[in-house]
């Protein structure tokens, strides 16, 4: 694999600063960080497909129809927010993986 260049690494400095502020701008970008950085958008991924399946709340009235509906819309939400995420899913995917981040940045 041919090294990165340093309009790449700058790049993928910049999303992760989307995580993790202006600290990613230090590090190191090298493969161990594209790693991580795509197991955390596979997380995101999980995690999003999991919220849209997440019940919307309830209102009183008819339990079996507010079930049947939130069943299609889950579906729904799922099918029409295929390339989107949750800035939930993102924050605590990055949250949990700024150590591994810091580390893999420094070589180890």
């Amino acid at each position: 694999m041919e090294p990165l260049t340093t309009e790449e690494k700058k790049e993928f400095q910049e999303i992760l600063s989307y995580f993790y502020g202006d600290q990613a701008y230090n590090w190191n970008i090298n493969m161990n960080v594209l790693e991580l950085l795509e197991e955390l958008l596979r997380k995101n991924d999980s995690c999003s497909k999991y919220m849209d399946m997440v019940p919307r709340p309830f209102y009183f009235g008819n339990t079996l129809k507010w079930g049947s509906k939130q069943a299609r819309n889950a579906i729904l939400r799922h099918l029409k927010n295929r390339d989107k995420s949750y800035y939930v899913c993102l924050k605590a995917a990055a949250i949990g993986m700024r150590t591994k981040f810091q580390t893999a940045s420094m070589g180890l």
